[in-house]
């Protein structure tokens, strides 16, 4: 077929789409909404994987975690630590920090439990953190203003505290220098030496971190530490990091294995590649019920075209009988369903990204519009309309010119 003749049956087409703007309009309309669905959700669930792993990275760099007992769930952080019989002690945090410094930047230990906190006559019910300076490092939680305890606090048992922002809020009044003051922790007073920087996670900004050294005194009594949190040097050597602590731990306490063992480490990299994992099959469900309505609209594509080859049934015949060919008539009837699949699959990318814009602009949950869906839902509108307008092009391909000059 010569580029002429390509020429005359798109132009052919976009006339008898001009003709029926309204049943043009509802045709695509199935297209419109299926390319929009795809490429907001899959953009909702883009936005959900990257702001689970944004919290994750907050809590951590190169994270390990290194808790006592026996594995429940995969979590940075342990929800409930009341029941935890801490297992690992202080000969293990000095072996762990004796590791190469190629390997290693920090550990620290902590504990923790619920606790009641007083300012005058306001209270909260907070988390109490036991652990040492380099927390600050290896958790990136820094104080806001003030400034956290120090080694020498460490070491004398001073009782000091840095507290969470909810922590402020509930206790404080706005605008009030907290710094100096004293409240108390279970009954027993602190000096107040920093505020903590917002998280926005309940985890860490209700709560208050004291000294490992107060927190066994004051509130455990107990020697050993329910966890202890190690920052490695880079992503890579996170493997080793954590292989090389389970060797020397297992030996410390003198376990087989680690099936056995009173202690397990979970580490940043397994947890990202599962929230990478369940956020991208989430996506690919969203994207495939989605598609769904892409499939439905080439349904509609394909019961229009086979309306619209029998109103023109006449008119095939009288273009059959001019000299047109059976190749021409589908070119004609294809290009006219590829035509309404280009339509509807653009209007439903522009639709896609003002939804997810607005989505994100008044509800402020996060999306990220790709390329790639974006191509792809595309891509797909215009298959769409290949495949289900193929088989009313063949048939108004196949009628008979003497049969179609004779309908009425």
């Amino acid at each position: 077929m010569g580029r002429r003749s390509l020429w005359e049956s798109a132009r052919m087409s976009v006339r008898s789409i001009a003709g029926s703007p309204v049943r043009a309009g509802l045709t695509a309309l199935g297209v419109m909404i299926g390319v929009a669905s795809v490429i907001s959700l899959v953009a909702l669930g883009r936005g959900a994987e990257q702001e689970v792993s944004k919290n994750l990275q907050q809590l951590g760099s190169n994270l390990l975690m290194i808790y006592s007992g026996e594995p429940r769930g995969t979590a940075l952080v342990r929800t409930n630590t009341a029941n935890i019989r801490p297992t690992l002690t202080p000969t293990d945090l000095e072996a762990i920090r004796s590791f190469d410094s190629e390997l290693l930047n920090y550990a620290a230990p902590a504990s923790t439990s619920n606790a009641q906190v007083q300012f005058e006559n306001r209270n909260a019910a907070v988390t109490v953190f036991g652990t040492t300076p380099e927390y600050t490092e290896i958790r990136n939680f820094r104080p806001a203003f003030g400034t956290f305890f120090t080694h020498a606090d460490v070491e004398s048992r001073t009782h000091v505290v840095a507290i969470g922002m909810q922590v402020y809020r509930d206790l404080f009044t706005p605008g009030t220098d907290p710094v100096g003051r004293a409240i108390r922790v279970n009954g027993v007073s602190f000096t107040v030496v920093g505020v903590m920087e917002e998280k926005g996670e309940a985890a860490q900004d209700n709560s208050v971190l004291i000294p490992i050294s107060s927190y066994q005194r004051r509130i455990s009594g107990d020697s050993a530490f329910q966890m202890i949190a190690v920052q490695a040097t880079s992503p890579d050597v996170m493997r080793q990091l954590q292989s090389q602590i389970e060797e020397h731990l297992l030996r410390l306490h003198r376990m087989p294995t680690m099936d056995s063992a009173d202690f397990y480490v979970v580490n940043q990299l397994d947890l990202l590649s599962t929230v990478e994992g369940v956020a991208g099959t989430f996506t690919l469900m969203l994207a495939s019920i989605a598609a769904i309505s892409l499939v439905v609209g080439g349904i509609g594509i394909m019961n229009i075209m086979l309306v619209s080859v029998t109103e023109r049934t006449r008119e095939i015949g009288i273009r059959m009988a001019l000299g047109a060919r059976r190749q021409d008539i589908t070119i004609q009837f294809l290009a006219e369903a590829v035509l309404i699949a280009i339509a509807g699959g653009l209007i439903g990318i522009a639709l896609g990204v003002a939804g997810s814009w607005a989505v994100y602009r008044f509800a402020r949950i996060p999306s990220e519009i790709t390329i790639l869906s974006v191509g792809t839902a595309f891509g797909f509108s215009v298959l769409i309309g290949l495949f289900f307008g193929g088989y009313p092009a063949w048939r108004a391909s196949r009628l008979n010119p003497i049969e179609a000059l004779r309908y009425e």
